[in-house]
């Protein structure tokens, strides 16, 4: 498979019978045949560490895509993906933005790490296209000011809160540790929870900067043992959070070990082994949390269709091709500036919850929830914070 570019043009055929239309975001679209295409990139890690889950994101927003064009596309238009490599990297981010708008995407879903979807947004911004990011969640994201910006999973200040109040009002923490990975959301999750912290009874202890290529934990550690810390909260990637926390319990320390949600992730669960049970992740509700039977209808079309359970962005995916779907029907138009106006005004029940967008693009309508691993399984934690 070539990984600089996969562009794939989705009838629906293999979702028909299997994806009812339960789904959210899938009211009448009319069934005439499609005159054109309508472009969407979509740029996420396919290479590197997070590859894994770039490609559980491109699967979501696969299944959402198939779902319009079975039911005739959208407007008449049957949409194609057009996906780049964006590798978790800044500078490959850049060249994937700049690859898609010379290919003449007219939207953009996708996005994981926000480190590498931060500098692309002025790309997007200057095409003039609507920029859908549907995992990557650090509030700097909705700070520079584009008009075009849209988050379907909920920022980090949320993220943040509910971390600190389950550190302070769930397990009681008296003295905390921090640990980042220093990319812009790891970075952003540590400082808005060290701040949300500040004036509470849990004392947080100066932020641990840990590089992104470093496997040695040994430092940490020993400030955590040095500093009597009664926790920890690791708020970067998967790929480093299994070695932190096997290497945490070698160490003898059995305190509660917290990741943010980039970490989770079934290679977690797998690379951390035995040390993972017991963990906790701080995360916005997932579809495999859900009751309804939209939730459940996607899960198990999923598994049909990809042999895989999704993973924990699959269904934001999902519903962020509906998010533009919706726009678009709304707008009467595929125009980029009226799309984005309508994206403004978008209200729809998703897979997530609620979507609707803040003013500044952030997401509305979501809410975040604590797993904990349990049998090797994410579960949800019996103890959850105070709304």
């Amino acid at each position: 498979m070539n990984y600089a570019l996969r562009a794939v043009t989705l009838t629906g055929a293999l979702l028909v019978a299997s994806l009812p239309a339960t789904l959210p975001g899938t009211t009448a679209v009319a069934s005439t045949k499609a005159s054109a295409t309508y472009l969407v990139g979509a740029s996420e890690p396919m290479t590197g560490a997070e590859a894994e889950a770039g490609t559980e994101i491109y699967n979501g927003l696969v299944l959402a895509v198939e779902k319009v064009n079975a039911a005739g596309g959208v407007l008449g238009h049957k949409i194609r993906l057009i996906e780049q490599d964006d590798a978790c990297d800044p500078q490959t981010s850049v060249n994937a933005a700049n690859k898609l708008v010379s290919l003449g995407v007219q939207a953009m879903v996708g996005g994981y790490c926000s480190s590498a979807a931060q500098p692309a947004e002025a790309i997007y911004a200057r095409a003039g296209i609507p920029n859908i990011q549907v995992a990557a969640n650090s509030s700097t994201l909705t700070s520079a000011g584009y008009h075009n910006v849209f988050l379907i999973d909920p920022g980090g200040s949320l993220q943040a809160a509910e971390a600190a109040s389950f550190f302070s009002k769930v397990l009681h923490v008296t003295r905390l540790l921090i640990a980042d990975d220093q990319s812009t959301y790891a970075v952003n999750v540590a400082q808005l929870t060290a701040k949300d912290l500040r004036g509470t009874s849990t004392q947080v202890l100066p932020v641990q900067a840990v590089p992104d290529t470093q496997q040695d934990f040994s430092a940490v550690v020993n400030t955590v043992r040095a500093e009597k810390a009664g926790a920890v909260y690791w708020t970067g990637y998967f790929a480093q959070a299994a070695e932190f926390v096997r290497q945490l319990r070698a160490a003898g320390l059995k305190i509660p070990f917290v990741t943010a949600d980039g970490s989770v992730d079934p290679t977690f669960i797998k690379d951390a082994g035995s040390a993972g049970n017991g963990t906790y992740a701080t995360i916005a509700v997932l579809s495999s949390f859900l009751t309804g039977a939209a939730a459940k209808t996607f899960d198990a079309a999923y598994v049909s269709r990809f042999r895989a359970q999704p993973g924990p962005y699959s269904a934001y995916a999902y519903d962020g091709i509906f998010a533009l779907v919706d726009a678009i029907k709304a707008a009467g138009s595929l125009a980029p500036s009226k799309v984005i106006a309508a994206l403004h005004k978008v209200r729809f029940q998703g897979l997530t919850g609620e979507v609707y967008f803040a003013p500044n693009g952030s997401r509305l309508g979501a809410h975040f929830v604590v797993l904990e691993v349990e049998n090797g399984q994410y579960k949800l934690a019996p103890h959850q914070p105070p709304a």
